[in-house]
């Protein structure tokens, strides 16, 4: 995988630098001659050391932009872009109109003579396009300029429109899912509504996607404080768009409603409107204003695993945000239109761990601040005790579940999103400023220790809600080790020594507590024990998966008959997907209220568990059958259901964001091995043995013989690297020389926040 982000200005002045340094390509002009049609390189074969020569040409009444990565056509007629089309690969193989039919318009009064084409500037690098006409009746001139740089997949294109204009720019696009980001918060929604949402908040970030249909991405200059903004669902399934007007010509109501709102005035004339944007095309079903070229040398699941990441992002986790309305809010599923969940957000439990986490690991400045306010929300409604909502509804933080349990859960599960947070983002301050509320989550959990029994009592489960769990409970206790080890290097990190000598003492305690106490003896632990003595076992997956993830077992063993008895349940996998609950079925008289709906299906949070399971124990085989069934689904449908039943098929809610962001959590995490801690960065891939990650300030290019390192942050860390030759000297551009150790493993102490190379010596 490769991610670097570009902002608009890099796309119009580091044409070359992206060109020659990031593809390496040499590339030729094609100049426009009216009249003429120049045909394009694209049908020509390509080899790794070519690309599509950047071409301006004209037909007809159609001038035509084109390099590699995106065609654009206008049509000097209808003075509208009726021809939108991308390939990732930039090898020009133009297959997918972009456009709806209605395409991308300039001005609503036309035209009585086709626009004529007023200048053109062109160098190997770029080519800058001014179209002008003159409006019907009223005599007024616009004109629109397009700039196309070799190599970039994204058009800027500027308006000069009449004064008295109330059209604005019109960009009606083919895709099923449109989301907008402004500065007041992110709206989501699907095509086929019929209905607008018009905003005068300052956007930064409007895209479509689609599975079939790929995704467009605007992004506007410097927003004007009195411009506005009209998102659009159009009648079509496959019918979105939006429309920029430096004005503000409606009554804006921030709401989805039918139809577009009626003026509030007749325009009057006045200086010319000026409106302009960057637009970013992509054939796949992500946004691509951000770059994130191919790297050559890589195979070709690096490309999926490409797409299914940022599908997992831009798609699910970014899609159910709902910001706009309630700041820092993310829902289950996206809104399509209604939410399945209806107004109930940020469930910790652990839902938004999953979301946070995603978003974080983006690298996508945007995204990242929203997984900031969606912790941030959380913790504003914190109780003095330290408990963390479950979820809100309808605004109203609720401590309870939707089911009517109480869980631990939210409180683990929002202090482990607070700290990935932080250190995907590099944010450390921020860290440091809420550290005293991840310690008193942390510190709610511990109050319910045991110190006879040595575990940690539950009053409900851990994050099934509908199951009956209660005592000392097998889910909750691993995943209080599992938190332990984390919280015990942040309050390291932030000074207080005493605190994490306490939370490193009552981790050893608790895994002692959890092997005497819970583990049956001979191939598995129980479900919970009670006080006095009793037991009550379903052979859960969730708590068993992760005792061999998190490392509880203390020899290998006991961990291989574990393993051997998960794997031999009827269901552990059904059709491939997920992990199914436990063994022994919960039936109605075990769950709240009698809902066992949960007790057939695969979830996604178990299959994280068992994937991570197949790491701590090696089996690569298991692990690729199952990571690569979902990355499939994801790259066919881009949504995900909620769950999958016995048989495999799809079963609960549709368009759910959960396998689609645990997906990505387990290609960074666990495929490519990419984990950075308070204290360590580690790199340890699985059944990869090179790949290129770059994502926001993150970058890793690992290969066996050479690493390139940038690590979030600025704390001196120990590095970890994983996977290299083993006994082989390698050369730091520290100038220090090191050798692996028998098994490739190289440790040392770096600076994060300052590139690194590694190469093996020669």
């Amino acid at each position: 995988m490769y991610v670097r982000h570009l902002s608009k200005g890099d796309c119009i002045q580091r044409g070359a630098h992206a060109l020659l340094h990031v593809l390496g390509f040499a590339c030729a002009l094609v100049l426009l001659l009216p009249g003429v049609s120049i045909p394009s390189r694209a049908s020509e074969p390509h080899t790794a050391q070519t690309l599509v020569a950047l071409s301006v040409t004209q037909s007809g009444h159609a001038v035509t932009l084109s390099n590699g990565f995106v065609q654009l056509t206008f049509d000097r007629a209808s003075l509208r872009v009726t021809h939108l089309s991308a390939d990732h690969s930039g090898q020009g193989d133009f297959r997918t109109e972009l456009l709806a039919p209605g395409g991308i318009t300039f001005d609503d009064a036309g035209s009585d003579e086709p626009a004529t084409v007023q200048s053109l500037h062109a160098d190997p690098m770029s080519a800058t396009v001014v179209i002008g006409w003159t409006a019907r009746n009223e005599h007024l001139a616009a004109h629109v300029t397009f700039h196309l740089d070799a190599g970039e997949r994204g058009v800027h294109i500027a308006a000069v429109l009449p004064g008295n204009s109330t059209a604005g720019v019109r960009v009606m696009l083919r895709q099923w899912f449109l989301l907008g980001i402004f500065n007041k918060g992110v709206v989501q929604y699907v095509a086929g509504q019929d209905e607008s949402f018009s905003s005068i908040s300052p956007l930064r970030l409007f895209y479509t996607l689609d599975r079939t249909n790929g995704s467009v991405a605007l992004e506007p200059d410097t927003a004007k404080p009195d411009s506005e903004v009209t998102l659009l669902s159009g009648a079509a399934t496959n019918e979105s768009g939006i429309v920029f007007r430096s004005r503000i010509t409606t009554d804006t109501t921030d709401v989805w409603r039918k139809q577009e709102p009626v003026t509030k005035s007749p325009a009057q004339a006045g200086p010319n409107l000026r409106i302009s944007f960057t637009l970013y095309a992509n054939d796949l079903p992500y946004p691509a204003h951000r770059d994130d070229s191919r790297v050559d040398g890589l195979n070709i699941t690096q490309t999926h695993d490409l797409t299914a990441y940022f599908a997992s992002i831009y798609g699910s986790a970014a899609g159910i945000l709902g910001s706009y309305i309630e700041p820092g809010s993310a829902y289950p599923t996206l809104a399509h239109p209604k939410r399945a969940y209806g107004k109930a957000f940020n469930f910790f439990d652990p839902d938004s761990w999953e979301v946070v986490t995603t978003l974080a690991y983006s690298g996508d400045p945007l995204l990242q601040n929203e997984a900031r306010k969606v912790l941030e929300r959380s913790e504003a409604a914190q109780r003095s005790d330290g408990q963390i909502p479950h979820h809100f509804e309808d605004g109203r933080p609720t401590f309870l579940s939707i089911a009517g349990s109480s869980q631990t859960g939210p409180n683990i599960f929002w202090t482990l999103a607070a700290i990935q947070y932080a250190m995907a983002t590099g944010d450390e301050e921020w860290l440091h400023l809420h550290y005293a509320h991840l310690r008193m989550a942390t510190d709610w959990v511990l109050s319910r220790y045991n110190p006879q029994m040595q575990l940690v009592r539950a009053d409900g489960p851990l994050f099934i809600d509908v199951f009956r769990r209660s005592g000392f409970t097998l889910d909750t206790n691993v995943f209080t080790y599992h938190l332990l080890g984390e919280m015990s290097d942040v309050a390291a990190f932030c000074n207080d020594e005493k605190t994490a000598i306490r939370y490193q003492t009552m981790r050893k305690t608790l895994r002692a507590g959890i092997l005497r106490k819970l583990w049956n003896g001979r191939d598995h632990f129980i479900t919970e024990r009670h006080a006095d003595g009793t037991a009550r076992d379903f052979v859960d997956y969730d708590g068993n998966f992760a005792a061999l993830a998190f490392g509880i077992l203390p020899d290998g063993p006991n961990a291989r008959r574990l393993l051997e008895r998960l794997d031999r349940g009827p269901h552990t996998h059904p059709g491939g997907y997920g992990t199914w609950v436990s063994e022994r079925r919960y039936e109605k008289q075990d769950c709240y209220k009698g809902n066992d709906g949960d007790s057939d299906v695969a979830m996604a949070r178990i299959w994280w568990l068992d994937m991570a399971a197949r790491v701590q124990m090696d089996d690569s085989a298991t692990f690729s059958a199952l990571f690569n069934k979902i990355e499939h689904d994801i790259l066919q449908n881009v949504w995900m259901p909620e769950r999958f039943d016995a048989e495999g098929r799809p079963a609960h809610n549709s368009y759910y964001h959960e396998y689609p962001e645990v997906w990505a959590m387990a290609l960074r995490e666990l495929r490519y091995g990419v984990r950075v801690t308070p204290e360590k960065v580690a790199i340890r891939p699985f059944g990869v043995r090179g790949f290129s990650l770059h994502l926001g300030n993150l970058r890793v290019d690992y290969s066996p013989v050479r690493v390139l390192l940038l690590a979030p942050g600025s704390n001196e860390r120990t590095v970890t690297l994983a996977g290299l030759l083993p006994v082989q000297r390698y050369v730091l551009s520290t100038g220090e020389r090191l050798t692996a150790d028998a098994q490739g493993t190289l440790s040392f102490r770096a600076k994060s926040g300052i590139p690194l190379t590694i190469v093996l010596e020669k």
